[in-house]
């Protein structure tokens, strides 16, 4: 695969300082503060990036990671961060020297987007990090005014970034196309400014789609910047050229993970006949492959054939069966994973609370007592008060 198959917001991605443009004090402040760590650990381990998306937050880490010859390894929105993962591999990673010797930049992004049961403990996870890290972490935010980054404030270099001006943007849009030997009219990069809001990613996606065809002048002004996940199916499937499914799902804001699933659940309705079908699974399990070698070897230059997979690749696979327009079904099979842990984490609960009772070890109890105590439950329900007060549990422990 070719570098230029890319989407544009990757291949034109700034892999330097001089390239990223807007929130000069922010980046400078970064650029300072990085350049402490060569000669002694600073008093704040961290510095949190503050803003919204598009303004160059990530852009900014890796640009300033190569012009310092540094070793950047990213965390990002598609990992899964709970309390296990970054106890693992961000403590790892924070904590070991590198092989040799390079400083090595630690990012997390968007450590606002902890939320839910599996990200317990997450945030007080990452504070344990900042007091023995050895190298800089540098974490991303969209929300400033998140709750979960209250504590996390204490100990970071706070930096602000704002949307990036128009004038900027038009320079950023300008030297793409130079790159790509085009341009455009003045009117259509100012409505592409217009409709990003300071949102540099989002243009450059909008600058692709709309690339050398001003008859799409229209169709912009009619559409939100990012596409949701219905929207993104819908365009996916109906999509002809291989180089127009790309580009939706490089405009799309759904994570790789969320639109896999996503494909998956749904994918039936629109490949019916067993070839297709086992043209797109296959696209399907491929992309698979490759996210999960990107979070095990953290090598993003494997991100475009995800990109590929999940666009031309399935959108391809359609030959036969007519395009209609179809109900979309959330994904279940992450419902009944969680469902799965919770009845998993109620059988070990309700087994310690019967191990330390019985003086018998927990597993003897998964294999001998907790069958009969649901033999007796099952034909006397009436006993769960009895049996819930007797192992100083909730009687819900018993469904």
């Amino acid at each position: 695969m070719k570098e230029s198959d890319l989407p544009w917001p990757e291949l034109h991605r700034p892999i330097s300082r001089s390239q990223l443009v807007g929130n000069i004090g922010s980046i400078n402040r970064l650029k300072q503060w990085l350049v402490k760590w060569r000669n002694s650990i600073p008093r704040n381990k961290a510095a949190l990036l503050v803003g919204p998306p598009g303004t160059g937050k990530t852009a900014t880490v890796g640009a300033i990671s190569r012009d310092m010859n540094a070793e950047l390894v990213e965390f990002n929105a598609s990992d899964k961060r709970n309390k296990g993962a970054i106890e693992t591999l961000v403590w790892r990673a924070a904590t070991q020297q590198t092989l040799d010797g390079r400083r090595r930049i630690i990012l997390l992004d968007e450590v606002d987007g902890l939320s839910g049961t599996g990200d317990r403990g997450g945030v007080r996870a990452i504070m344990k990090i900042l007091d023995k890290a050895v190298h800089p972490i540098v974490m991303t935010a969209n929300d400033p005014d998140n709750r979960r980054l209250k504590n996390l404030k204490k100990k970071s270099l706070v930096l602000t970034f704002q949307p990036i001006s128009d004038d900027e943007m038009l320079t950023v849009l300008k030297r793409v196309l130079n790159q790509h030997s085009s341009s455009t009219s003045k009117d259509l990069l100012d409505l592409i400014v217009a409709k990003s809001a300071g949102d540099l990613r989002a243009a450059i996606s909008d600058l692709e789609t709309t690339y050398d065809d001003i008859e799409t002048k229209s169709a912009l002004g009619n559409r939100t910047t990012r596409r949701n996940v219905e929207e993104t199916l819908q365009r996916l499937f109906m999509a002809t050229d291989l180089q127009a499914a790309k580009s939706v799902v490089s405009q799309s804001d759904v994570s790789y993970d969320d639109l896999l699933l996503w494909i998956e659940e749904n994918i039936h309705l629109h490949l019916r006949t067993a070839n297709e079908l086992e043209e797109g699974f296959e696209a399907l399990s491929l992309a698979d492959l490759y996210l999960g070698r990107i979070m095990r070897d953290q090598n993003w230059k494997l991100l475009a054939y995800v990109y590929d997979f999940l666009s031309a690749g399935v959108s391809n696979s359609r030959k036969q069966t007519p395009f209609s327009l179809v109900d979309y079904t959330r994904p279940e099979w992450p419902l009944l994973v969680w469902r799965g842990n919770r009845r998993q984490s109620k059988k070990a609960e309700l087994a310690s609370k019967v191990a330390a009772i019985t003086n018998t070890s927990e597993e003897r109890v998964q294999e001998t007592h907790l069958w009969a105590l649901e033999g007796i439950l099952k034909n006397s329900p009436d006993l769960k008060s009895q049996y819930s007060d007797w192992l100083k549990v909730n009687k819900g422990m018993f469904r």
